[in-house]
């Protein structure tokens, strides 16, 4: 995996941080832009241009009659006085016309007030203009609904700002996430197991050497697990052939127990001879427990073919009865009458059921019932088997398919290799289904249930 010249996480933040810096630049120098247009265009006013137009007009209005003959500018308001200072006209209300009233007969203004005020002598009354110094709308339809153009050059410059910063930012979090999705990914594939996939790249140069650390790792967990499945595989076709291998000695044995049983022998004689039947049979369960396990370990071999699980149950269903007679529970099945087609091998379906059945005929007690039912669940064949014994333990739950898992023999009455549904999940796993264990209410009791994929 080469490597090209990567830019580093700092250069990546720095272009980052210059970006940010002249789209911040352009978010403030944008608003005064439109600021100046507008007051070139004749929207706006400069902040000082409503002074001198109220010096001009005080002269105007100290020389004229009526007031109303002056045209105003937009945002300058009056009220008008005789000598004693009682309101003749007024466009002031409240606050305003109060602190007019003040200035008229003392002359104080309020430093903290941003309005000003300018006295007008006339003849027979005082005329007192009202105005702001700052920037104003010159429509007054504008003056009237909107807030003056230095608010909004603030309200502009500062969501410029905001905006500038939500976008560059996620932009840069959308590359960055870009250069981290090859990480990601390859977290991803080896949480899943799954080793067999190529690593990506990354522009950024510390992602770059993770993704390289990742790609290594990879490379040697894969040749390490490898070489460990090998390993077991080895071992387990060893366990499976010493099984094997130890089916002719242990018939040479029982063949010679039986034919000592067959000449006169004394009654101690009799006895060390039926010892070793015992002992030779009790092996021989326990070779053909080593054999299943290495065949469910390393798979059985399938003939699968398409079979209706309906017509399967039908025909098991004189064995199945006859192992419940045997143990004096009773069978109660619930089949249906639609077909329930599967693509399976019928030898390996039939011995995971029956080893189900004999699991819960293990547990059941004398007089009981083994319930089983086949039902369809949207895209898939249901099999479970009900017993009516104490059920299933919280740890069973969890451990009940392991291998050589042995509940506490207070459920049941036999002991047990903790094989059968160890054997049962196998086989049920090698065709695509899934084994569920869990605790029925009605009937209470252990359930194990077999859900298997229809064919479509």
């Amino acid at each position: 995996m080469g490597i090209r010249k990567k830019a580093t996480l700092r250069t990546a933040f720095w272009r980052f941080l210059i970006l940010l810096l002249l789209g911040l630049c352009s978010a403030v120098i944008l608003p005064f832009c439109i600021i100046i247009l507008s007051t070139n265009m004749g929207i706006t006013t400069n902040a000082n241009e409503i002074e001198k137009n109220i010096q001009y007009i005080a002269r105007t209005i100290a020389t004229r009659s009526e007031l109303t003959e002056m045209e105003l500018p937009v945002g300058c308001e009056y009220v008008r006085l005789n000598k004693n200072y009682q309101v003749l006209d007024t466009t002031l209300k409240g606050k305003d016309l109060k602190r007019a009233l003040e200035y008229a007969s003392t002359g104080k203004k309020d430093s903290s007030y941003q309005k000003q005020y300018i006295l007008i002598t006339k003849d027979k009354e005082y005329v007192i203009l009202q105005y702001m110094i700052r920037s104003q709308f010159t429509n007054a339809w504008l003056y009237e609904h909107f807030p003056s153009p230095e608010i909004l050059l603030y309200v502009l410059m500062g969501s410029n700002c905001i905006a500038v910063c939500v976008l560059l930012t996620t932009i840069f979090a959308r590359k960055l996430r870009r250069q981290l999705e090859p990480i990601l990914h390859a977290t991803e594939e080896v949480g899943k197991q799954n080793l067999d996939f190529q690593v990506g790249h990354s522009k950024i140069r510390e992602f770059e050497e993770v993704l390289l650390s990742f790609s290594d790792m990879k490379d040697s967990l894969r040749e390490s697990l490898e070489a460990q499945w090998r390993a077991e595989q080895l071992q387990k076709e060893q366990i499976a052939a010493l099984a094997h291998d130890l089916k002719t000695p242990l018939t040479v044995i029982t063949g010679n127990a039986d034919l000592l049983g067959e000449t006169e022998l004394n009654e101690e004689q009799r006895q060390y001879t039926e010892y070793i039947t015992n002992s030779s049979e009790q092996m021989q369960q326990y070779i053909k427990t080593l054999i299943d396990i290495a065949r469910a370990a390393t798979g059985y071999t399938m003939q699968s073919k398409t079979i209706d699980l309906v017509s399967l149950f039908t025909q098991m269903k004189t064995n199945m009865e006859a192992l419940c007679r045997a143990k004096e529970v009773h069978l109660h099945m619930e089949i249906g009458e639609e077909p329930l087609a599967v693509f399976a091998d019928q030898n390996l379906m039939e011995r995971a059921i029956l080893n189900v059945i004999n699991n819960g005929l293990d547990y059941s007690p004398k007089g009981g019932t083994i319930h089983v039912r086949l039902d369809k669940l949207e895209e898939q064949a249901c099999v479970s088997i009900t017993d009516e014994g104490k059920g299933f333990s919280k740890e069973s739950l969890l451990h009940g398919t392991e291998q050589f898992y042995m509940e506490d023999q207070g459920r049941g009455e036999q002991y047990h290799y903790g094989m059968g549904l160890y054997i049962t999940s196998a086989i049920v796993k090698q065709h695509n289904g899934k084994l569920v264990l869990a605790n029925a209410s009605d009937p209470v009791g252990a359930k194990v249930a077999m859900y298997l994929p229809l064919i479509k």
